[in-house]
Parts: C-alpha cells; sequence; structure tokens
C-alpha cells in the first residue's frame, strides 16, 4: 500500500470512527477533518462496503481514537492524535504524519494567524510533509537555533522551514539559546528587538512543541548547548526532560537552578492558545507526563503505547 493509499484509508476509518463510535453528525466531522459533508458520506459508505465497519472497528486506528477520546477527558486537552505502531522504526514517519494532520488543520485556511514553533526532529519530519501554502500565516520561532558562540544546529531551522514551505512571513528568537550571565539575560531581554518578536508569540493562535528528555543521547546535549557535567547536575536536580529549553521535574515545574535562570526561549504558559506536543518513545514517556501535570501543554501527538502509558498514571 503506497502514501496516497494509507492517508486515503486513515480518512475513512476516521470518519466511519466519528460517525458510528463518537455519535458526530456528518458535518461536524466533515469541519474536524477539513473536508465537505459529501466527501464524509463516501468515507463512511467506503469504510462499510470495505467491511472496516461491522459492530466494530476493525482497525488500528480506531483504537488509537479511542486512546485520543480518554487522554483529552484526563488531561482536558483540546485536541489529541493518536498514532498506531506498526514497528519502532516507522515510528517517527508515524507520528510526523499525525502531527502534520493537526497542523494541516490549523494552516490550510486563509485567516490571518501566528503559529509558534519550536524545534526537533519530530516537527522538522511534519513540517517537511506540508505541500501547501499559508499566505496569511506568520511564523514565529520560540527558541533559539544558536549557542553562545552564534552557531547554530542543523534540526533548529524548524520555523525557517516552515515559513518557506507554507510562503510565510517568518519571526527569528533574536537572542542565542543561553545567556552567558543574569545581566547579560536581563539585557538581551529587555532589549527593544526582543521584546518586539515576543510580544509576536505572545498572540500566537497555536503552538507546535517537541518534548525532550534527558539523557547522553539527548538532543541537547549532542548539539552542545548542555555538557556531561551539566547533564549529571540536572539530574542530581530531580530534572527529567526539558520544553524550549527550560528543564522541568516530574510534576511539570521549573527547577531553580542556574541554567533554568539563563533560558531566554519563550514561556509558552503565557499564551493560552492551543500549545500540541509531538513526542514519541519510552524515553519521552516520563517528560510527556511532565508537560501535561505542569501545564505546558493542552495538546498531544504521540504513538499508542506511550498513550496507553499515559492513561495508566
Amino acid at each position: 500500500m503506497n502514501k496516497e493509499d494509507d492517508i486515503k484509508l486513515d480518512q475513512k476509518v476516521r470518519a466511519a470512527w466519528m460517525y458510528y463510535i463518537a455519535g458526530q453528525n456528518q458535518s461536524d466531522i466533515a469541519s474536524l477533518l477539513g473536508t465537505s459533508r459529501p466527501v464524509v458520506q463516501r468515507l463512511i459508505a467506503a469504510a462499510k462496503e470495505e467491511g472496516i465497519v461491522s459492530i466494530g472497528l476493525h482497525h488500528p486506528v480506531a483504537q488509537c481514537l479511542d486512546y485520543a477520546k480518554l487522554l483529552l477527558e484526563k488531561y482536558q486537552l483540546i485536541d489529541c492524535n493518536i498514532v498506531p505502531v506498526y514497528s519502532e522504526e516507522s515510528m517517527l514517519d508515524s507520528v510526523s504524519f499525525g502531527c502534520y494532520q493537526l497542523m494541516a488543520r490549523y494552516l490550510r485556511d486563509d485567516k490571518l494567524k501566528i503559529i509558534g514553533i519550536g524545534s526537533g526532529l519530530t516537527l522538522k519530519k511534519t513540517i517537511q510533509r506540508i505541500d501547501f501554502h499559508s499566505l496569511n500565516t506568520r511564523c514565529i520561532a520560540l527558541i533559539s537555533a544558536m549557542d553562545s558562540n552564534g552557531q547554530c544546529n542543523y534540526y533548529d531551522d524548524v520555523p525557517l522551514l516552515l515559513a518557506r514551505k507554507i510562503q510565510a512571513k517568518y519571526y527569528q528568537w533574536p537572542v542565542s539559546r543561553y545567556a552567558q550571565s543574569v545581566d547579560e539575560h536581563t539585557q538581551w531581554c529587555s532589549s527593544r528587538l526582543f521584546r518586539s518578536v515576543n510580544s509576536v508569540a505572545e498572540q500566537a493562535d497555536v503552538i507546535f512543541v517537541g518534548i525532550g528528555s534527558l539523557s547522553i543521547q539527548s538532543p541537547i546535549v549532542k548539539d552542545g548547548f548542555i555538557n556531561h557535567e551539566q547533564l549529571d547536575e540536572l539530574k542530581e536536580l530531580g530534572i527529567i526532560g526539558e520544553i524550549l529549553g527550560r528543564f522541568i521535574d516530574a510534576q511539570g515545574q521549573v527547577v531553580d537552578c542556574n541554567i533554568n535562570s539563563l533560558i531566554t526561549s519563550y514561556d509558552i504558559r503565557q499564551n493560552q492558545c492551543p500549545r500540541i506536543a509531538a513526542a514519541y518513545g519510552e524515553d519521552k514517556r516520563p517528560s510527556v507526563l511532565a508537560a501535561l501535570k505542569g501545564g505546558w501543554i493542552n495538546g498531544l501527538v504521540t504513538d499508542e503505547h506511550t498513550a496507553r502509558w499515559l492513561l495508566t498514571r
């Protein structure tokens, strides 16, 4: 089955689940799927003809939709998309496709909007799938890709990639990720340019971020933003992960430590818009749970195993 057939099957299952399991009407389903009511009618009819629908739905996506509904209720989420796991190797592709589905829903129309965007491989793979323009959208980076010497890492060109894909205006975060001192941090964050860009972030209509775990394999370590000595110190403080460079504990609280006082990224808790995280895999689970507990995110894209784990916490 090729990619286009996968997408068509996915849409059939989603439409059938919403209609038969969630009890939604066809107009509501059309709105949620970003299509028309006649298309929804054809999707539901095709699902019946192909044997996807009988008494229940016989497809892994159907179970994922159940998980999503339960997570929406348990964690009071605005949006949730759970993807099936067919293999460990395909998990990145699956989660990035699930994130693309949500991102496309927010960006496809011509309304004026601002999208705040984080960094990381999952978001980068998500944006590489985009095949449409959103000319009335403005993109803003919520975290700097630069280290203290001005060097940028490869995966943190995500906001620029998004702006290029959808042909949108783009705001770069105008300082390095971490200041070298509290005085430098104060100087940077009080500058006119920083305050101007920060005000755009505060107006964001939707935000997409990644969630980082804390290990020697974590991108924030491999890309040189923190060294191995700092990693050990952070672990001793009970830190389990990071969101936009802020290090949090198991309850989602920002830990009182030197590096957290030097981070320049936008604190997404200041914005009440949809704040959607894309993260997957066993190593990310404690960090995802912490992000939910700490109120950092109100939307989630993840794999079915992580979803099941979150439902047992």
